[in-house]
This record gives structure tokens, C-alpha cells and sequence, in this order.
């Protein structure tokens, strides 16, 4: 058992617009293989930017990881191939994971700029990014990102999902008679 804490937090989006529930959870597990203490927002819909694409289910997850950025970049990479993930020209996209901030990075690091632009113009980026951690200051900006949504509120517009999948959200009360 590893009890030292890891090197590195980092933020994920993600995204699914095929079989988007099966594609969502899916992730979810094989992220916890090499980021610990995984903390996920709620779950939205939004219309795709591309109105050729089908809606996605959108999240944000946070934790702490060992992976230096290039090897957290290569296996998301290994992840989303796994679901069938070829390119982003498609328009069915079985799984997106975008690295959105790790530790305090700014600028282009291992090609991957940071902090992640669309935070600031993608709703289903910001809100859920706000929600999981709404004291934490942008990178480069030195606002936190429950500031930014205030003062930003980017589109699309979202709706909530019941999360976990399939799973209903009423209680029942048994009769011990």
C-alpha cells in the first residue's frame, strides 16, 4: 500500500456522445488505476458546438496522480483508443478526456496548453469545474473559477443527469409490521 501522496492534482473533462453512460462509467474506473482520491462533479447534457454531433454527457474529476504530465497525456490517450476513439473529426465520440489543469502549469507543456482554454468559454467545462472546486484560482488568471462563472456563464446551455446511471434517486420507506 502506497501511503506517500502523490506528485501531482490534476483536473479532467470529459465527454461522451456515444453510448454515452457505458463510455462515462467506464472511465470512471479505469481513471481510478493511476489518479487517487477521485473526485467527480455532477453529470450534464449539452448540445455539441458542432450541430452535426449528437448531445454529450459531460464531467469534471479531479485527484492526485504520480504520472508526469507526458505519461498522464499518453495513457488518457490509450484510454479514449480503448473506446474506439480515433479522431476528433468524427462526429460520434465514444470518449473525450481532456487534461484541463495539472498542479499550477501554465503555457504549453508537453503540447498540451495549460490551463486548458475552452475552460472559459465551454459551460460544460466551467460549471462542472466550478462545482468540484469553486475556491481554486485559474492558473493564469488568479480568479477562482466560481468568480468566473459569475462573470462569464459560457454556452451551451446544460441539464443535470441522475448519476450514477440507472440508478433511481428515490428513497423507500419499508414497513417493519
Amino acid at each position: 500500500m502506497n501511503l506517500t501522496m502523490p506528485k501531482h492534482h490534476v483536473y479532467l473533462g470529459l465527454g461522451s456522445n456515444v453510448e454515452r453512460e457505458i463510455h462515462i462509467e467506464m472511465a470512471l474506473e479505469m481513471l481510478e488505476e493511476h489518479i487517487s482520491g477521485l473526485r467527480r462533479s455532477l453529470v450534464y447534457e449539452s448540445v455539441s458546438t458542432d450541430p452535426r454531433q449528437r448531445p454529450f454527457f459531460n464531467l469534471v474529476v479531479s485527484g492526485g496522480t504520480d504520472l508526469s504530465l507526458a505519461e498522464l497525456s499518453e495513457w488518457i490517450k490509450d484510454i479514449e483508443y480503448l473506446h474506439g476513439r480515433t479522431s476528433s473529426a468524427h462526429r460520434f465520440i465514444p470518449l473525450d478526456i481532456d487534461i484541463l489543469l495539472f498542479d499550477e502549469l501554465k503555457g504549453i507543456h508537453e503540447g498540451i496548453e495549460l490551463p486548458r482554454a475552452e475552460i472559459l468559454d465551454r459551460s460544460f467545462v466551467l460549471y462542472p469545474l466550478q462545482q468540484l472546486a469553486p475556491h481554486l484560482k485559474h492558473p493564469g488568471l488568479g480568479i477562482s473559477f466560481s468568480e468566473l462563472w459569475r462573470k462569464l456563464q459560457p454556452g451551451p446551455p446544460l441539464s443535470s443527469v441522475r448519476h450514477p446511471f440507472g440508478v433511481s434517486s428515490f428513497r423507500f420507506a419499508v414497513n417493519a409490521g
